[in-house]
């Protein structure tokens, strides 16, 4: 099917402007008009990979940026995302369109315009993966997990909330890049009282970095260790594409991630709110490893604490702190709260 004619039928319902709000009644309304426009069952889609394409595009599209509408329609983003659909990689997908993206003018649009590339390609895979099921067609199944951040889909509104207004704590990132810049390996911690901003310093290093991350949430019962080890070896087994790595430790996870990692790469996993872990066996929190290998690095937070609530031994792995509230930091947080209140009243869109 040409998918030319759908794209310009979208393009002229959301043009000119840069997005178009409509209510859901009328963007439902927008849908079924378009389907039927282009002999489309609104109630059962059809059974090809082309048909479903296009009929995934009209769900998605109706309200959508023509920047976004054209990259939609290129030949090569369609076979990347066939790709990632099959092979259950949806991040490789992530890549690709910025591989083709690079140094184009749409490039160029889609940042100026600041829309969220991510959020916006897993949205469109969302609806295909639903529109596929709804085909009942045998050749989309098995239907992949549609999750294009390397962090896990239950932290992303958490993180998004975290660094909405976010803005200061350079010398916090300043601190841990050294720490890792000066040693092969090694845990680092921010300590801070409740709101001193240790969970959006967490939130910020993982949106900016796309760090594995465990946020441990007393309330949600999202605590425990075997929580956080299951999802930090999904996390690791999609990024790195370990091998029978299942049922595999965390000690055992971090060894075979390890040898995968190239000249000049680390992996850094942020774990938030240590001392809200619930763990009741001795030894370190989270069985987080004595032993670390080479450039692998975690990235901690918690509340103060005495020592023998501490739970981190090592065995010849480097270990530092960041106490927030440490005399030493008091001017450059002083800072940070003045440049929050100027971004507050000058540049926060809510307020």
């Amino acid at each position: 099917m040409n998918i030319d004619p759908v794209v310009n039928a979208l393009k002229s319902i959301a043009k000119p402007a840069a997005s178009l709000v409509i209510n859901q009644a009328q963007r439902n309304e927008t849908v079924v008009r378009t389907l039927k426009q282009f002999n489309f069952d609104p109630v059962q889609p059809p059974k090809d990979v082309d048909g479903v394409y296009v009929y995934s595009l009209i769900e998605y599209g109706v309200d959508k940026q023509e920047v976004l509408l054209n990259l939609f329609r290129e030949r090569e983003i369609k076979n990347a995302f066939w790709n990632a659909y099959t092979s259950n990689n949806p991040l490789g997908f992530y890549k690709e369109v910025e591989k083709f993206l690079q140094g184009k003018d749409s490039e160029f649009d889609i940042r100026l315009m600041r829309i969220d590339l991510r959020s916006q390609l897993e949205e469109f895979g969302e609806i295909f993966i639903k529109v596929a099921k709804t085909s009942k067609s045998k050749e989309f199944e098995p239907f992949p997990e549609w999750n294009l951040d390397e962090y896990p889909a239950e932290f992303k509104s958490l993180i998004r909330e975290k660094i909405r207004s976010f803005c200061g704590r350079k010398f916090v990132f300043e601190a841990f890049k050294q720490f890792c810049d000066k040693n092969r390996s090694g845990y680092f911690t921010v300590v801070g009282d409740a709101g001193m901003g240790k969970s959006t310093i967490a939130a910020k290093y993982v949106w900016d970095n796309k760090s594995p991350c465990y946020f441990n949430i007393r309330s949600d019962g999202r605590n425990r260790p075997e929580l956080f080890l299951d999802s930090i070896r999904k996390q690791l087994i999609k990024r790195y594409q370990l091998q029978n790595a299942e049922k595999a430790n965390l000690a055992d996870l971090l060894k075979q991630v390890s040898k995968k990692l190239t000249a000049g790469d680390r992996l850094i996993i942020v774990v938030d709110a240590l001392d809200e872990v619930e763990q009741e066996t001795g030894g370190n929190l989270l069985d987080l490893p004595p032993s670390l290998p080479e450039r692998v690095y975690f990235l901690l937070t918690r509340r103060p604490y005495t020592i023998d609530k501490k739970r981190l031994s090592t065995l010849d792995v480097p270990v530092d702190e960041l106490d927030l509230s440490a005399t030493k930091y008091v001017d450059l947080s002083r800072e940070d709260i003045k440049e929050y209140i100027r971004f507050f009243l000058n540049e926060d869109e809510d307020y």
